[in-house]
């Protein structure tokens, strides 16, 4: 449904672009996790999807030559001094949203967002986790084949941040494209189909979860100060390479009977390591380590 073909964008005043020949495509159905530390390009990107920036270089395609975007920016996007109700009747408006369809997708972020005894206070009034859930509502509420989350669910309890999520992912059940950012890693984990990750404005990895992750099971071991001599011996007798790391060891990938030979090992020791950890890699431990440790 949506085609960059070698996209730039550069802020006034900077030397280094904001963006630098981005090549992407998504389709319907499908949500794209995308990742990068702070200044690595995502908002730009948002921002010239949802026509905040202009396009400068490169082309934008879309299927349908007037694409309807549901946006939830990072920054908050009503009006402080209207009640949560008037708000949200206000964009209703503005989305042109009539009868029995505006009625029931009113109701429907309301619910989603738990903002039903919140109605009539005004939303400056609101904690900071409750104004994020209406800044939600609001973007949820625009009928759109494409859902924009810039850091949608900063400041939101955990209880109401599986509702948002359980949201995004019932959009590409139902055949919305979507393209989530959050420094939350396991959010992204859980409603991504595709990973893409941005550094310094250009694309540096963009996979399949499931090939970005894979199947293997892994282990990650840390002691107080070092891991105890013979480990090292073990790990070559059972064909083990391991990553060595300041106060321990990660293996990417063990079977059972290796497994439980390294665990009788560290079972035999004087002193228990303070991190043992086996499975499969989390989205984080991977994106720390391409991002060179930073979030």
């Amino acid at each position: 449904m949506l085609e960059l073909k070698c996209v730039s964008h550069c802020y006034p005043g900077t030397r280094r672009a904001a963006l630098q020949s981005i090549n992407l495509q998504l389709n319907a159905g499908e949500c794209l996790g995308l990742l990068g530390s702070n200044g690595a390009g995502k908002t730009t990107l948002l921002s010239l999807l949802s026509g905040v920036l202009a396009l400068q270089q490169g082309e934008l395609r879309w299927d349908s030559s007037q694409p309807r975007l549901g946006l939830v920016p990072q920054q908050l996007a009503f009006y402080a001094g209207l009640k949560v109700g008037e708000n949200l009747e206000l964009f209703a408006d503005l989305y042109r949203l009539r009868g029995t369809e505006r009625r029931q997708r009113l109701q429907q972020c309301i619910d989603i967002c738990a903002l039903e005894d919140k109605l009539t206070r005004r939303s400056e009034q609101l904690s900071g986790g409750e104004q994020r859930r209406l800044n939600f509502a609001i973007g949820l509420l625009q009928p759109a084949e494409l859902y924009l989350f810039d850091e949608a669910t900063v400041g939101v309890d955990a209880n109401n941040r599986q509702s948002l999520l359980a949201a995004v992912e019932a959009l590409t059940a139902d055949g919305k494209a979507v393209i989530y950012t959050s420094h939350y890693l396991e959010e992204v984990e859980r409603v991504a189909q595709r990973i893409l990750l941005l550094h310094e404005g250009q694309v540096r990895l963009d996979l399949d979860k499931r090939q970005l992750l894979g199947d293997d099971h892994g282990l990650l071991l840390e002691w107080p100060d070092a891991p105890p001599a013979g480990l090292d011996e073990l790990l070559a007798r059972l064909q083990l390479h391991a990553e060595i790391l300041p106060k321990g060891l990660r293996i990417a990938a063990l079977n059972s009977q290796q497994l439980l030979a390294i665990s009788e090992f560290i079972a035999a020791q004087d002193g228990l390591p303070n991190l043992l950890r086996f499975g499969r890699p989390s989205l984080e431990q991977l994106y720390l380590r391409l991002n060179g440790g930073r979030l």
